[in-house]
């Protein structure tokens, strides 16, 4: 009997990591518009397909993306969908890809991000190991972003004059004061009641984020800026990824790429029907004459200072230039 304990024993120290479960969280809840639930759906299967076990776990069942993130950098979580805010608290220069106008639009984004070899995302990969966290990957969400509202029809930076809009943060606020708008910090599960009281009048988003949660119930109309290229954070745990034996990594690699590759697809095609998607929710679409778009451009770029670390505007404009097309 001792014998056998010890032989079980030394079998279940020998077994591959990857003959655990291999969790993904997902904060959406499993609707085709969300893009971390494709994305999370195309990786499980093809980690699947490899002979390795693989569960997507929806709408937020295990955790908010903060406890997602200190679940992987301890090991306990194997890999999370979450807001780029997360990569954005261990190293703002994320901003920079997100700054509105920098790149002209997502597939001009995937070139600098996924295409591209810079020292921008090196170094923001290299903070984040230093954490624990490994990138695996920037997904879209769909088309570039706009502004939303319950109040008026914008075409205009004037038009938005006795607007105030949700923030995700300090930074965003900058942005809005540059537009010549108010903003006010608050959490998305608070949102709609934000509207409904009164604190804010809607928000600077990309299309999807509408459509997902319905928020087209009350937000009735919408201004296509082109401004800022969307995108979220697949992140794997470190400790996990680097326990790996080598062909269980490459399987992993594999995977992971085919997902990226599938997001980017994804995102070109979600954006083309975005759009049409919010005009049949009853949504009013307004768009910018050159003027206006001139405008709006003039005031985002003054705020690129605010919105990217000191010193990495130059870079990010090199950056932009270089993957241009």
């Amino acid at each position: 009997m001792k014998r056998m304990i010890v032989t079980l024993a030394a079998t279940l120290m020998a077994a591959p990591l990857w003959a655990d479960e291999i969790k993904i969280a997902v904060g959406c809840p499993p609707v085709p518009a969300c893009s971390d639930w494709v994305y999370a759906e195309d990786l499980a299967a093809s980690l699947r397909d490899a002979g390795l076990e693989a569960t997507v776990f929806t709408g937020g069942s295990l955790g908010k993306d903060p406890e997602i993130v200190d679940q992987l950098s301890q090991g306990l979580l194997q890999v999370g969908l979450t807001n780029f805010v997360m990569i954005n608290e261990v190293d703002d220069t994320i901003l920079g890809f997100l700054a509105p106008y920098m790149f002209d639009d997502m597939e001009h984004f995937f070139r600098a991000t996924q295409d591209t070899q810079s020292e921008l995302m090196d170094g923001i990969r290299a903070s984040m190991q230093a954490q624990g966290i490994r990138i695996a990957g920037l997904p879209g969400l769909g088309g570039t972003m706009g502004v939303f509202n319950a109040k008026t029809p914008i075409t205009s930076v004037e038009d938005m004059a006795d607007l105030r809009l949700r923030a995700i943060d300090a930074t965003q606020i900058e942005l809005f004061k540059q537009w010549g708008v108010q903003g006010v910090v608050v959490d998305m599960p608070e949102f709609s009641g934000a509207v409904q009281q009164g604190i804010v009048d809607g928000y600077f988003n990309p299309p999807v984020v509408a459509l997902i949660f319905r928020h087209t119930e009350f937000l009735k109309h919408y201004t296509d800026l082109g401004a800022g290229t969307p995108f979220r954070s697949a992140l794997m745990s470190a400790d996990w990824y680097d326990g790996l034996d080598d062909d269980t990594r490459a399987t992993v690699d594999a995977a992971v790429d085919a997902a990226n590759a599938n997001n980017r697809a994804w995102t070109a095609k979600a954006a083309e029907g975005e759009i049409e998607g919010l005009r049949k929710a009853g949504v009013t679409v307004s768009e910018l004459d050159d003027g206006a778009l001139d405008d709006f451009k003039a005031r985002s770029q003054a705020a690129w200072d605010v919105l990217m670390p000191e010193g990495e505007i130059d870079a990010f404009r090199a950056l932009a230039a270089e993957t241009r097309e």
